[in-house]
């Protein structure tokens, strides 16, 4: 891969990339419960964060209480979840070759800082530049959580790259000035992220390996 040979510093998406923070705790199940407490009739959506955004509109009492709860769900899933197929040997495989590895994600910085720890994953990440407030302004597809993680490292766009495997993830790089690259696992996501013209595109974890 040699875009991330480019670089010092990879910033990596968590939901996906990592591990499927909903595989267990259906992401359906958790916008249905989010919905309680603000009874968007509306709303005919199974995305989480769409009844985030949705609260946000209805004022930021709403958005606290949706996001507070939204953060309590993902500390669930999350300790119902394993790390992805082969992203601890990718994680070993960069911090090896001395790239800082930065998790940035819509995911609260809580879910992801238990779930890490929970799978000894901690050691390879030297930041988490993630989901700390009720403002969905702040997150991807908005370059505000990318453009914290640059800041953090005191480096410069052009010595990142960002891996993840949505179109948010494509389009926030882009917005920053950061390379991206997309893992698509499936038909339909290599055509819809191929799209968007990322920097570059894997179909595996395992593509992402430098080691020889």
């Amino acid at each position: 891969m040699e875009l991330l040979r480019e670089k010092d510093h990879v910033f990596l998406d968590f939901d996906g990339p990592v591990c499927d923070v909903f595989a267990r705790l259906p992401a359906s199940e958790v916008a249905d419960r989010l919905k309680r407490l603000i009874e968007p009739e509306v709303l005919d959506s199974a995305d989480p964060f769409d009844v985030l955004r949705y609260a946000a509109s209805c004022g930021p009492n709403a958005a606290h209480a949706v996001e507070r709860q939204l953060n309590r769900f993902e500390g669930e899933a999350v300790a119902l979840t394993s790390p992805a197929p082969g992203i601890a040997e990718v994680l070993r495989d960069w911090r090896a070759q001395g790239f800082t590895v930065t998790i940035v994600s819509n995911n609260s910085v809580d879910a992801i800082r238990a779930f890490l720890g929970l799978h000894e994953l901690a050691e390879h990440i030297r930041g988490i530049s993630a989901r700390a407030t009720s403002d969905p302004a702040l997150l991807k597809p908005q370059p505000a959580l990318l453009d914290a993680a640059v800041t953090a490292l005191g480096t410069s766009p052009g010595q990142c790259v960002m891996v993840g495997d949505s179109a948010a993830d494509i389009l926030a790089a882009r917005a920053v000035g950061v390379a991206s690259i997309a893992l698509a696992k499936s038909p339909a996501k290599r055509r819809a992220l191929g799209a968007l013209d990322p920097d570059a595109l894997v179909t595996d974890v395992a593509d992402l390996r430098l080691a020889p």
